[in-house]
């Protein structure tokens, strides 16, 4: 067990490279639900769907 946390701990290479990927995904997952969101309000405006403030 000592030895499998060695080699998944932070200052391994393993360690940092699943560290890198998972936020290399987040980044990614967050930058297209950003550009869909976009869309999608842009959509809207378009076509006058927007909710109105009062």
């Amino acid at each position: 067990m000592g030895d499998l946390w060695l080699s998944l701990s932070w200052g391994s290479p393993i360690g940092l490279a699943i560290f890198f990927v998972g936020l290399g995904g987040m980044v990614y997952l967050f930058s297209k639900a950003d550009e869909i969101s976009k869309r999608t309000k842009a959509f809207a405006k378009e076509k006058g769907l927007e909710k109105k403030k009062e």
